[in-house]
């Protein structure tokens, strides 16, 4: 949350004493692993090539190399992650980033959890916690590069998960990896100011009990081996709203849910690709939050 990366330095300490249960928070290399799951082995199954293919670890945080269709081999690799991982203290409720200078330093992992490349983001193309926890960095390596490298990217759905699609959540961070079934979106989430819409429903009792470090984590269709959402808060206990995320209907009412976990859509991505296969705000029908925007 931002809780995996909170907004408040005596609540943020406070939830990596507590290693968080959830995913907001950044979190140290130095942080133990909780619930008896060794880094690089998912819960309850073997390790297996290919799991991690495509995954990135950035510092405290997870990520994922994507590629959208209309992308060419020479065009510069993106990497996408939440936004509160891009820098602390957070993004405002309506901050909105769009091509700043960020030089961020990112491992790239092979099949099987493995440093397969050591790259550098050379500009945060875009980040914001409003409507959703995204940002995306481009990089100064080529697609071409990442594959002389042996890095292969995950394919970016022109869709997003619907009710009852089967999605694992391998974090690159952890080398771990969850699996559940999905239930559904949220019409709004909540989180202290943060305003989220259409997030992903992830129940931890079905195999989604994820942690500090899985932020950025790409959540990964079961059936299609692409990107349709990346993870970013859930269920940590304490006050509605404000240490754990919160649910709001289309009628207004607002809970908070036990055990959930949640993730934000990267579909709407694909709306904001320029003719160039460059990311572009200006693309008519680009569903991405602009700055300044209320």
């Amino acid at each position: 949350m931002p809780g995996m990366a909170l907004p408040g330095r005596r609540l943020l300490m406070a939830l990596l004493v507590a290693l968080l249960g959830a995913t907001l928070v950044p979190l140290s290399p130095a942080t133990a692993s909780v619930s008896g799951s060794a880094p690089g082995t998912a819960p309850g199954t073997a390790a297996g090539e290919g799991r991690f293919a495509g995954t990135a670890r950035l510092p405290g945080c997870s990520g994922a190399v994507v590629r959208w269709a209309s992308a060419l081999d020479d065009d510069p690799a993106v990497v996408l992650t939440n936004a509160h991982c891009v820098r602390y203290p957070f993004l405002g409720a309506r901050d909105v980033l769009v091509d700043v200078k960020q030089f961020k330093p990112i491992e790239l992992l092979g099949g099987r959890g493995d440093i397969a490349m050591t790259v550098r983001g050379t500009s945060l193309r875009y980040a914001s916690m409003y409507r959703t926890d995204l940002a995306v960095y481009e990089l100064r390596e080529t697609y071409a590069d990442l594959a002389a490298g042996g890095v292969t990217p995950i394919a970016l759905s022109a869709t997003g998960p619907s009710r009852g699609d089967a999605i694992r959540i391998p974090s690159g961070y952890w080398t771990e990896q969850r699996t559940c079934t999905t239930t559904g979106t949220a019409y709004r989430v909540h989180e202290r100011e943060w305003d989220w819409w259409r997030s992903i429903r992830l129940p931890a009792l079905d195999g989604c009990r994820i942690r500090g470090g899985y932020s950025g984590s790409p959540i990964v269709s079961q059936s299609t081996g692409e990107v349709v959402g990346i993870a970013n808060t859930g269920y940590i206990g304490g006050r509605r709203c404000i240490d754990s995320a919160c649910e709001e209907n289309r009628r207004g009412t607002v809970r908070m849910v036990r055990d959930m976990n949640y993730g934000q859509q990267t579909w709407w991505l694909n709306t904001c690709i320029g003719a160039d296969r460059r990311f572009d705000l200006s693309v008519a029908g680009c569903k991405l939050a602009e700055p300044g925007e209320r």
